[in-house]
């Protein structure tokens, strides 16, 4: 591993309210707007909607527990691909690292599409390609947000989480006086009734919904006192997208019927609707907006982050590990902000949504599993945080991480084989650096 000590330019001008909104608006901005529905159509019945919400947030709970630690140990920019370096090895913290900065940037991709649908709505539009010229547009201009610097960067994420949640529990603190109907659950809604298949795309709908959870972690050189802060933000960020996202589907699902929830894109709006009419639809895009930008100002940062740590250990050029004034790795944000832009452009981006989702938990169980060999090379350091419960926390975090992937490989062979595939390259990413160290090392 490299010592970051060579290295300068990352800046610490973040604490705990910037780690808390793209903790919370990171993950809670796609998840409030489009998850509901997906998942209602996954599960073709009310009855075990709930249930999931809370297993999903149960489960990452436990995983900001052993990640917590993680962060406390290893508070660097690499996040996910430090942990993997530490515990296994180059190759394998390459891959995951490739692995974690494209799902970024197609998450970032799907994410921006989103944005520029609903302002073509909201403007209105009436041109097919505006949805994605608006995307382009929205990613453009936090990019040009993020190059003035971090502290930039950081102010838009903390104001579209805060708009974010405010707009989400005021409507359905708006919602209470609405009558509510009646709810009758269809024969087969159990979880032991759905069909494995079923039951794994509505798995992949939650995962997927909290994915972005760990966003803090890429901020750990950023942050003051990362040992402290990390671990608040994780615990107390995912304690709050758990809290919003029970409460948002209880809300749906008292107000309206089920089949409304299921063929809405946006049930949101649908609740909006029934208490302001028209216009509650509208807010409800104008609030999409927002949280749209907040994901992919999150997403764009993180990614950056990684192309940053890949150029400091000398994976990739040394140039993406170049930071100016503000803060920023200038170079690292535009490769990451280029691809995004070239999938949003491409029209393949929704196809790839399914590829990231095995990407990721992928490398969920990589890190989580890096715990087991980190524990064995030193305590804590001090002011740290400690995993409540390991081994068997972690261990089952890990065997449930690992099952979720089987699942995902086996419901959706052909996607797992391009995850793979993805990974797999990697290797020669990983063999020309190695080249390339071992011609430039002195003799």
């Amino acid at each position: 591993m490299i010592s970051s000590s060579r290295f300068t330019g990352l800046r610490r001008l973040v604490g705990l309210g910037f780690g808390l909104a793209v903790a919370v608006g990171g993950t809670a901005g796609t998840g409030v707007l489009t998850s509901p529905g997906e998942l209602a159509r996954a599960l073709g019945g009310p009855g075990p909607v709930l249930v999931l919400w809370l297993v999903g947030g149960l489960y990452t709970l436990l995983a900001a527990n052993t990640l917590a630690e993680l962060a406390s140990r290893l508070p660097q920019a690499g996040a996910w691909y430090g942990y993997a370096e530490a515990a296994f090895g180059e190759f394998p913290a390459v891959a995951v690292a490739w692995a974690d900065w494209t799902s970024s940037c197609v998450t970032g991709a799907l994410v921006a599409l989103l944005l520029g649908e609903y302002l073509a709505q909201l403007l209105p539009l009436d041109i097919p390609s505006a949805p994605r010229l608006l995307a382009a547009a929205a990613v453009l201009g936090l990019m040009a947000v993020q190059f003035r610097g971090l502290r930039e960067g950081s102010r838009a994420q903390e104001i579209t989480a805060g708009i974010l949640l405010l707009g989400v529990v005021g409507l359905v603190v708006a919602s209470t006086r609405l009558p509510g109907v009646a709810l009758q659950a269809p024969a087969g809604t159990a979880l032991g009734g759905i069909p494995a298949v079923s039951l794994v795309a509505a798995l992949q709908v939650v995962v997927f919904a909290y994915d972005g959870w760990y966003a803090p972690i890429y901020f750990a050189e950023e942050t003051a006192q990362p040992g402290r802060t990390l671990s608040r933000a994780l615990l107390w960020g995912v304690a709050a997208v758990l809290s919003l996202y029970f409460m948002l589907n209880a809300g749906l699902l008292r107000v309206l019927p089920f089949a409304t929830i299921r063929d809405s894109d946006l049930p949101l709006a649908e609740m909006a609707a029934a208490w302001a009419g028209p216009l509650g639809r509208q807010v409800v895009r104008g609030l999409g907006v927002v949280a749209m930008l907040g994901v992919l100002n999150s997403v764009l940062l993180m990614a950056t982050r990684v192309l940053f740590a890949l150029g400091r250990a000398g994976q990739l050029p040394a140039v993406l590990a170049r930071v100016h004034p503000g803060g920023t790795p200038g170079p690292a944000l535009v490769v990451a902000g280029a691809l995004t832009l070239g999938l949003l452009l491409s029209g393949t981006v929704a196809a790839l949504e399914a590829i990231t989702s095995v990407l990721f938990v992928g490398y969920y169980v990589v890190g989580f599993s890096a715990l087991f060999k980190l524990r064995r090379q030193g305590p804590v350091p001090a002011g740290g945080f400690r995993a409540w419960g390991h081994p068997w926390s972690t261990g089952l975090l890990v065997g449930l991480s690992a099952a979720f992937l089987v699942m995902n490989v086996v419901a959706d062979t052909g996607h797992a084989a391009v995850a793979l595939a993805l990974v797999v390259g990697a290797w020669p990413l990983w063999r020309r650096a190695r080249k390339n160290a071992t011609v430039s090392e002195p003799r």
